[in-house]
């Protein structure tokens, strides 16, 4: 992978939500993805590249995920933001629909988003469309986001299917030793 100047990483919905026992949403695959994302995190403030944090919160206060109320919208602790770095609430999937994300980012001169987070077919792959539609180049670290079971689909199968679809027409799909070799 090439150098890259004008990039950010956006680490999306990296909450307790997703990763504690006994939630609907836990990720089965969660440890490997947070061990990764740290990485990420890691390599980017090493480069002084801006690392966002995204956080989901639900509208809705009877919501029995995200709710403001709720410790589980707590950032993760391997994982929280650094002072300076940028924290983004959103409402719905996609991290730039009604959030200030766009604009942060061209006024930084960012060109380029790599996206990592949760859930991989969810608010990263509508974050990842969305930057898309805006002219961002967009890297989908895929060993470092996650997907959980659908009906009777395992997570794992989701989680490939997304990704491949993300590489056919949104984003380069990328793991998380391109990233730190080539960011």
């Amino acid at each position: 992978m090439t150098e890259i100047k004008n990039l950010a990483l956006i680490c999306i919905d990296l909450q307790r939500e997703y990763f504690e026992d006994r939630r609907p949403l836990k990720v089965p695959n969660g440890p490997v993805v947070l061990k990764n994302v740290k990485r990420l995190i890691n390599a980017a403030r090493q480069r002084g590249l801006p690392v966002i944090h995204i956080r989901h919160i639900s509208e809705d206060p009877f919501d029995t995920t995200f709710n403001a109320a709720s410790p589980m919208v707590e950032f993760v602790e391997d994982v929280q933001p650094a002072e300076g770095e940028l924290v983004i609430t959103k409402t719905r999937p996609g991290a730039f629909y009604l959030t200030e994300l766009d604009d942060i980012l061209r006024q930084m001169g960012i060109d380029t988003v790599a996206i990592c987070g949760l859930l991989s077919f969810m608010c990263c792959d509508t974050t990842a469309r969305e930057a898309h539609a805006r002219g961002y180049k967009v890297l989908f670290v895929k060993d470092a986001t996650g997907a959980i079971d659908i009906n009777n689909i395992p997570a794992e199968t989701v989680h490939n299917v997304v990704c491949a679809v993300q590489a056919w027409m949104f984003s380069d799909v990328i793991t998380t030793d391109d990233f730190i070799g080539g960011a």
